[in-house]
């Protein structure tokens, strides 16, 4: 039996051995949480694809959304539309008002009707930044920009999937994914199919219940594994606002959703959080059949 874990953005640049440490012991405070001895043989595998990830992202010199220069009247990249989208879907799940959009973004001059949707979109992701997510690494502009790349760049989702597929193997395997790395996942036991001895696919933090995001990956799909797919998340944590279910995210059979973590991470988001949640923990070791 093997747990792959496959992390999320803002990775590059760290060492993947103090990562997986990190993650293997959030975990084992899971299990020690919930009265659970952790099996002192498990065979762990952590795909590092963080500085992969950040070479994709710095040749593709994709702007932030702060970044980007107002065109007026003219037509939107694939990439702006998918940025207001997904700012937009957010503003609505967080409860931000378009009032407060509007004084976020403050007067816009008449003569810029033509750029006044992106200056309000703008507004919006520095609003989710200033109540949402102090991210001590990256910002909901970072976040978006990295899952806009790997799911539309065809090269990027090659490379990221290469890293992750080597470090599979013909033995029974949990997966557990986190934030951007739930998506990769994904992606990758559908590659797979059959080939993957999957028990049970668990997500954390997970943005696949974001509509701009699960609608760029064609027909939603439940990767066929011995177990239920099984989908933890805070609700205040803005990646994770949504449950992976109709309308966000329908599979059949459906995925069982748990939104009663209270990730106490600054952001609500981070990793430590949720591996250290004694339900998740649970449904790990049950996996595992520890």
């Amino acid at each position: 039996m093997r747990l792959l874990l496959v992390h999320g953005i803002a990775q590059g640049g760290k060492n993947a051995s103090d990562l997986q440490d990190t993650w293997t012991e959030t975990l084992q405070n899971g299990y020690k949480a919930a009265g659970i001895p952790y099996p002192s043989s498990l065979a762990v595998d952590f795909p590092y694809y963080g500085d992969a990830l950040d070479a994709r992202v710095a040749r593709s010199k994709l702007p932030m959304p702060k970044e980007i220069t107002p065109k007026g009247d003219a037509a939107s990249s694939p990439y702006e539309e998918f940025l207001r989208s997904s700012l937009r879907e957010i503003q609505a799940n967080a409860g931000i008002s378009d009032d407060e959009v509007a004084t976020e973004a403050g007067p816009i001059p008449a003569t810029e009707k033509g750029i006044q949707n992106w200056r309000l979109t703008q507004a919006i992701a520095r609003l989710i930044d200033k109540r949402f997510t102090d991210f001590a690494s990256h910002t909901i502009d970072n976040f978006l920009r990295d899952v806009y790349l790997y799911i539309s760049d065809r090269n990027t989702t090659r490379e990221i999937n290469a890293i992750v597929t080597a470090k599979l193997t013909d033995e029974p395997t949990v997966v557990v994914g986190h934030s951007l790395g739930t998506v990769v996942a994904y992606k990758v036991l559908l590659e797979q199919g059959a080939r993957v001895k999957l028990r049970r696919y668990i997500t954390v933090g997970s943005p696949l219940g974001i509509r701009t995001i699960s609608s760029q990956l064609g027909v939603l799909k439940y990767p066929p594994a011995d177990l239920e797919w099984y989908n933890a998340y805070d609700e205040r944590d803005i990646v994770a606002l949504n449950p992976l279910k109709d309308p966000w995210f329908k599979t059949d059979p459906a995925i069982t959703n748990y939104n009663r973590i209270r990730n106490v991470t600054d952001n609500r988001h981070g990793i430590i959080g949720y591996l250290n949640d004694a339900t998740v923990a649970r449904c790990v070791a049950e996996a595992l059949g520890s």
